[in-house]
């Protein structure tokens, strides 16, 4: 059975949870720290800047033409 942080068993949480490497906060947790939507930070592949494309994009049509 999947666990929380603080030890208690979370009952609706699938089993085959248990070998992802996540952590899991119950909902009366007292270690459970909420943030608004706004501050949530995604891993994933970085974006160029805007201004990065745009010298990209003008580097590009220089090879074009």
């Amino acid at each position: 059975m999947v666990k929380c942080v603080c030890g208690k068993p979370i009952e609706k949480v699938p089993t085959w949870l248990e070998s992802v490497n996540v952590t899991f906060v119950c909902t009366n947790c007292p270690t459970r720290q909420v943030k608004p939507i706004s501050q949530v930070q995604l891993l994933g592949p970085e974006v160029a800047a805007p201004l990065e494309n745009e010298a990209i994009e003008k580097e590009f049509k220089e090879e074009e033409g």
